[in-house]
Formats: structure tokens, C-alpha cells, sequence
């Protein structure tokens, strides 16, 4: 099933740069702003290859994705960049802090086999965005290099894996230990031992894999692998185009943490309180928390306690109402009755799925304008900043929901479902620049 194999990693090297100033958030987690910080961060801080600016000064001739290759041929040169002299496997822990728990995960960096979805050996759980795909495709294109990581979970009911990774930490060489700007811990060891790389690879042997984050790098890695075979034909399978770099997780790792993405909402021209009952209570039982001073947080706090602590209930704080309203579905058999997709009962008992067909689908009749899931809703992973955006006006509404659990991704994506979009946000991200994968050997 997942055909894993060790890698000579492409490492900074520690003795000519400082770690911490080097590493990045993945390349889809970088504004402007951000892209900006790092560039003065270190004049060999990874984001130069893996997000580099379209009108860089260091190299105007080029194009980003062409400057990403110069980058790391003339880092490699100086010596700022090396590759392990041997195979090797690598295990990345990160420890941080949410709502003032600590927390910590131990992932497995491995090369993985390529396999198409239809395998069922690697599961995708959301839909991917041609764009984005384009983009990392022309990067891997000239780099010839992953240079991101790819976050998958694995089950590991036995521990078979799990013991065997901690058994080869115990002799591995703890290569990174650093602190982020969060304040967050990351560390890496390197697994060289022969016997210890077996023994993970063949505790791994039975696995299906899912992707937690990462679906536009993996889907690009399929494409790269179909360009390189129309072109030579005939492989042996074991090229390293074959492969990808991943960081693997297994689903009961008490460190996973999912958090919830919020939806702001505009275009409701005809939106009224009156209205807005009207259209959802047929579905929903509705009541309200009135919040007319917004300085005073304890309505938020309340809001967010009733989602939290109630099934298949949300929150929608409606700026021009100055008040939260709560929906708390009247029943679970309208989940079948009046959901159409042809999804199953899992699917259906999504909180984002009910969010989207019981409450923001219909919301159209509240518009006398176009009204789109494309144009009229956004994405926002941070509360305080999506309020912020509706008191300012900028939206009419942000609905509080309730983020999916690793079980329900687990039953979704092993009944051949993709999640809706934006389902998940895992927390933290895996940072980029502790290893890269070059495809060259």
C-alpha cells in the first residue's frame, strides 16, 4: 500500500545560517506582508524559492520560478545548502500551544510513492483549485526539487509504526531544534540506521494514506510524473520522479488539532432579521444574543459556547442587527429530506455541509443581485478578524460553525467522498525549510 523510502535530504546548513531566520509557513499561508518579512528576514530564506516575488531586484532577468532554481544552484555552491552524503529518513515534532494547552505530534518524512487516486492507496479529502496547481507545477518544473511538505494521517490501531519510529529516534541525530515566531518548537532528527528505516518501511507497508494539506502539491507531483513519462516512455519505477516528499502523521496523534473556517458573507441587499427567520426557520431553531456594544467580548464568548457545546448548531453575528442569531437544526432527519447531493449519511452530518446547503445556499433569496458561493462568501480562519471585516462593513456576516473531527474526515474520505470545501485547517502548519527533496538522484 504506501511504498515509503529514505531520501539524501537537502538541509540548511547550520553552521552559515540560523535556522529560525531561514524556515517558512507553506507557500499558501504567505500574504504579501509576510512574503515581504522574510525576504528581509535572510537573503537565504526559503520563501525566494518557494513563493519569490514576481519583480525581485536580485535578479530581474528571470522569472520566480527560474530564479527558485539559481537560488538553490548558488546556495548549494556557498555551502549554505547541503545534501546527506546518504539515504536517510527523517522525524519532524512540533510542539506548541493552543487555548493555553500544550501540545505536541511526531510526523515521519519519508519519499512516498506516487499513486493515483483511483488506488484508494492515497485518499484525497478536498477539492483542488486548477491555479494553484499551474503554479507549483512550474516550480517543480525548474527546480526539480520538493521543496514544501505534504501533511498526510495514517491509522496505526496496532502502533506498529508508531514504535518503530520511536524506537529509531532514540538513536537518531537531532539535526534541528528551533523556535518559529509563535514561539512554537520544531524539531528534526535524521534516521541513517539501515535496521530502523526497515523496520518503519515495513510498518508502513499496510497503510492508506489521506491527505491532510498539501492536495495542490500532491496533485502536482502526478502531473510532473506524467510529463516525465510521455517524454522518456519507459521507467524502471524506481526513479525519484516516482516519489514525493511527505510528512506523515498517524490519526490518533493526540497532537492533531483541526480548527474551524469561518464564512463572511455579502450581497444580501434584501437581508432583514424578519427575512432571514423567516427563510431558515424551517430547518433551524432560532434565538439571539444581542451584542450592541461589540467592546464587550461576552457575547462572542457566549456565541461561540452555544456552537460549541450544542450538535448541528451555528452562530451568524449579522453587523447591521448588532446581534449574534443561533441556529440549532430542529432535527437530524432533515439532514436526508432536504440535503440533495447523493452524498452519505457522514457526509450529510458535516457541520460544513449543513452550514452551506441548510443556511448560506439559500441565502440567494435574500439578494435581488447575483448571489454566488464564488463571489458573495469568503474564508476566514481568524475570528477577531472576520468580525473586525463586519463591523467595518466590508461583509454582512460571519457564521461561527464547528470544525470537522480527524473520525468524520476518516469515514468521509473511506466512502470515496471529498470533503466540502474549506472543511479543515490544520494547526500548526508544517514548516518549510527543514528538508528538501531533490529529484535529480
Amino acid at each position: 500500500m504506501a511504498e515509503i523510502r529514505p531520501f539524501k535530504g537537502l538541509r540548511y546548513n547550520t553552521q552559515k545560517v540560523k535556522l529560525k531566520e531561514v524556515i517558512t509557513e507553506p507557500y499558501d499561508r504567505i500574504p504579501p506582508a509576510k512574503q515581504e518579512e522574510y525576504y528581509g528576514r535572510n537573503p537565504y530564506n526559503e520563501v525566494r524559492i518557494i513563493l519569490g516575488k514576481d519583480d525581485d531586484q536580485e535578479h530581474p532577468e528571470k522569472d520566480k520560478y527560474k530564479r527558485a532554481k539559481i537560488y538553490l544552484d548558488e546556495w548549494k555552491k556557498e555551502g549554505v545548502l547541503i545534501q546527506e552524503d546518504e539515504d536517510a529518513l527523517y522525524l519532524y515534532e512540533q510542539e506548541f500551544e493552543i487555548q493555553g494547552t500544550q501540545k505536541k505530534r511526531l510526523g515521519l518524512i519519508a519519499r512516498v510513492k506516487l499513486e493515483e487516486f483511483s488506488s484508494r492507496k492515497v485518499l484525497p479529502h478536498e477539492r483542488t483549485f486548477p491555479k494553484h496547481k499551474v503554479d507549483r507545477l512550474n516550480l517543480l518544473r525548474a527546480t526539480n526539487t520538493n521543496t514544501g511538505q505534504i501533511f498526510l494521517l495514517y491509522k496505526d490501531d496496532d502502533k506498529n509504526v508508531q514504535l518503530a519510529i520511536e524506537k529509531a529516534r532514540e538513536k537518531a541525530e537531532l539535526e534541528a531544534d528551533v523556535k518559529d515566531e509563535d514561539n512554537f518548537r520544531h524539531l528534526m532528527w535524521i534516521v541513517r540506521d539501515k535496521d530502523d528505516i526497515q523496520s518503519i518501511q515495513e510498518a508502513m507497508a499496510d497503510k492508506v494514506l489521506i491527505i491532510a494539506d498539501g492536495h495542490h502539491r500532491y496533485e502536482t507531483s502526478l502531473n510532473y510524473q506524467k510529463e516525465i513519462l510521455e517524454e522518456i516512455r519507459e521507467t524502471e519505477g524506481d526513479e525519484p520522479f516516482n516519489y514525493v516528499m511527505m510528512t506523515l502523521f498517524r490519526l490518533d496523534d493526540p497532537g492533531l488539532v483541526i480548527l474551524p473556517t469561518y464564512r463572511l458573507i455579502k450581497d444580501l441587499d434584501k437581508l432583514s432579521e424578519e427575512g432571514l427567520k423567516s427563510l431558515l426557520d424551517p430547518y433551524f431553531e432560532i434565538s439571539d444574543i444581542d451584542w450592541a456594544d461589540t467592546s464587550d467580548k461576552s457575547a462572542l464568548i457566549e456565541a461561540q459556547k452555544r456552537v460549541s457545546t450544542k450538535s448541528f448548531t451555528f452562530a451568524a453575528y449579522v453587523a447591521q442587527l448588532k446581534k449574534f442569531l443561533i441556529f440549532q437544526l430542529r432535527s437530524e432527519n432533515i439532514l436526508e429530506s432536504e440535503i440533495s447531493e447523493k452524498k452519505s449519511k457522514e457526509w450529510k452530518s458535516l457541520d460544513v455541509a449543513i452550514l452551506h446547503s441548510l443556511i448560506i445556499d439559500k441565502l440567494e433569496a435574500l439578494s435581488s443581485g447575483p448571489f454566488s458561493q464564488e463571489n458573495s462568501v469568503s474564508y476566514i480562519r481568524k475570528l477577531d478578524e472576520g468580525v473586525e471585516k463586519v463591523k467595518q462593513g466590508d461583509y454582512q456576516m460571519i457564521f461561527l460553525l464547528n470544525p470537522v473531527s480527524l473520525g468524520q474526515i476518516r469515514d468521509v474520505v473511506e466512502n470515496g467522498e471529498l470533503m466540502p470545501q474549506k472543511s479543515t485547517d490544520f494547526f500548526p502548519k508544517l514548516k518549510s525549510g527543514l528538508v528538501m527533496n531533490p529529484l535529480g538522484e
